[in-house]
């Protein structure tokens, strides 16, 4: 055990002492395989025994988590959940203690106000190395993108694989804010996923940084419990009108007069002169 991990263990009985547990309150996004993930990007690990109880009458819960539902952790002072308290109804967001996201196997960048911060470093995946070895089993993977402000407010995301035949609604996405969605999918060790964003259609598939056709996104599953991945799509394919955006720099020639088309019309000369 670390020295900076015991530490974290220290102030997590510390809080248990003091009040009796450690929870945090939250929306969900998955509750598979062993673990829970909440919208703000945080995954979280569950006991053996988790108890899912409803959220005001502490009776067993009749409700199911999942995407949309509210829930009150509660931790070990290991950092395992032994305890979900459920709810249907939105519930106060409490700040996460430091002993507490010492517990998170993973966590991705929060997004307070989206449009004041700087896209997050897109995940290009790479290739495995030469003496890499995977054993095949299956990973819990987060993706979470960030779209052009120009996306419509009620467009729903979806990712368009190889291994589906390039379906443009292959996995559905689900909305975090204005400009961010997210899904958590388990994808074997081993994987290597190439894939696009699309808003449901082949015409409305994401285009690069350029404007123009992109090549597809590449992820490289390895071994390893969770996986967090982080993109941006610049453009979609048909917001931009099926034209070529122009290049920096470019300069009329005798082969290109009109190198920037999208340039508003000459206005026509005033009668007279004037």
């Amino acid at each position: 055990m670390t020295f900076r991990r015991l530490l974290a263990l220290i102030a997590a009985i510390a809080i248990l002492g003091a009040s009796g547990s450690i929870s945090i309150t939250g929306q969900l996004l998955a509750y598979q395989d062993g673990y829970v993930f909440f919208t703000s990007g945080d995954g979280f690990r569950l006991a053996p025994n988790v108890k899912l109880l409803d959220d005001a009458t502490k009776a067993p819960a009749t409700i199911v988590p999942g995407p949309r539902v509210y829930a009150r952790a509660v931790f070990s002072p290991e950092g395992a959940v032994t305890e979900l308290d459920l709810s249907l109804k939105p519930l106060p967001v409490e700040p996460i203690p430091d002993a507490v996201q010492q517990f998170a196997v993973t966590s991705s960048p929060r997004y307070p106000n989206p449009e004041l911060l700087p896209p997050p470093q897109t995940d290009t995946g790479g290739e495995p190395s030469a003496t890499q070895t995977f054993s095949g089993k299956p990973v819990l993977v987060t993706i979470t993108v960030e779209v052009p402000p120009t996306t419509p407010l009620n467009a729903q995301i979806y990712i368009t694989t190889d291994t589906s035949g390039w379906n443009p609604q292959a996995i559905a996405m689900d909305r975090l804010d204005a400009l961010h969605f997210r899904v958590t999918r388990r994808i074997n060790s081993g994987t290597i996923l190439h894939y696009y964003y699309t808003r449901g259609s082949q015409q409305s598939e994401e285009r690069g940084e350029n404007g123009l056709d992109r090549t597809p996104r590449k992820m490289a599953i390895g071994d390893a419990d969770v996986r967090a991945v982080n993109d941006v799509v610049y453009y979609w394919a048909d917001q931009i009108g099926g034209q070529q955006q122009p290049q920096p720099n470019t300069l009329p020639t005798p082969y290109n007069p009109v190198p920037f088309p999208n340039l508003p019309p000459r206005p026509s000369p005033a009668p007279n002169g004037r």
